[in-house]
């Protein structure tokens, strides 16, 4: 019983730190005084796009390649630092000129930086029913320009506050969900968004799983509609559903490798875009 207790703490960040192909947390914390990190790379592309709930095609691809970093920290058992932050650029078409500046087709900048704290509630390892723990976490916006389809991100610093809930099984399954709401700066409306994952560890090294990811505006325009601009981009009500896959490799006992597939299932001015990410994680404790 002592060796599981020790390893299935690792085996969950495999598990779960190489899963989603968006920004997502997990209920696991890592131990006192251990790092783990995770560099990836995503690309993004679609060629279709939601204009309001219609779906039309692009008359060229919108494609976004995103480099990023994962770092988290246990401080004592039940509480832990983490931070994402990194680098994007998008391709598209050139935009109009109605919106803050005349845009190229290509635009780039720093992503948004999420810095959380998290908070271990119950422990599985300990007899609860379940691993539950809640996170709260600052939204630093990035460095890249709005008001372009293609644009990276919202453009706008908040917060958001989910709790977390998982539950790892002996015969290498194991189950997670975060559902949270998310709060920005005016005009960005604020948003709820649930993170739902199945996982299993095939082998000691060999793990596969299967994740649902959804986020739903409370509010906002739609694109083409009554006050719509360029500049009002990230006012819009944006709603998206994605459905991945992933794989992960224990390399050795500190370090993991990962891939990820995602597909948009239906959204609101969104793309409707395929996903696809390579992770490299490794621990330092």
């Amino acid at each position: 019983m002592l060796t599981m207790n020790i390893h299935r703490p690792l085996k969950l960040v495999i598990l779960t730190l190489s899963s989603s192909v968006h920004a997502a947390s997990n209920p696991w914390l890592p131990e006192p005084g251990s790092l783990n990190t995770v560099l990836s790379y995503v690309f993004q592309t679609a060629d279709d796009f939601y204009f309001g709930n219609t779906k039309a095609e692009l008359p060229t691809d919108l494609d976004q390649h995103t480099a990023s970093l994962y770092l988290e920290y246990g401080l004592t058992d039940n509480i832990a630092i983490d931070a994402r932050l990194g680098y994007a650029a998008s391709d598209f078409l050139k935009t109009g000129a109605d919106g803050p500046s005349p845009f190229a087709d290509s635009l780039d900048g720093l992503t948004d930086t999420n810095l959380g704290i998290r908070w271990r509630a119950l422990d599985e390892l300990v007899g609860d029913w379940a691993t539950v723990t809640l996170r709260a976490a600052g939204i630093v916006e990035g460095s890249y320009k709005t008001g372009a389809i293609n644009a990276i991100g919202d453009g706008a610093s908040g917060g958001e506050f989910s709790t977390l809930i998982g539950r790892y099984f002996e015969n290498g399954l194991s189950l997670s969900a975060e559902i949270g709401y998310r709060t920005r700066n005016s005009p960005v409306p604020d948003e709820f968004f649930a993170n739902l994952r199945s996982g299993y560890a095939i082998t000691s090294k060999l793990g596969v799983g299967v994740s649902y990811q959804v986020a739903e505006s409370l509010g906002g325009i739609d694109i083409g509609g009554p006050g719509f601009t360029f500049a009002r981009f990230p006012a819009l009500n944006e709603d998206s559903q994605i459905f991945g896959l992933d794989l992960s490799y224990r390399v050795t006992p500190k370090a993991f490798v990962s891939v990820n597939y995602g597909t948009t299932l239906t959204g609101r001015n969104t793309s409707n875009q395929d996903i696809v990410g390579v992770n490299f994680g490794y621990s330092f404790f």
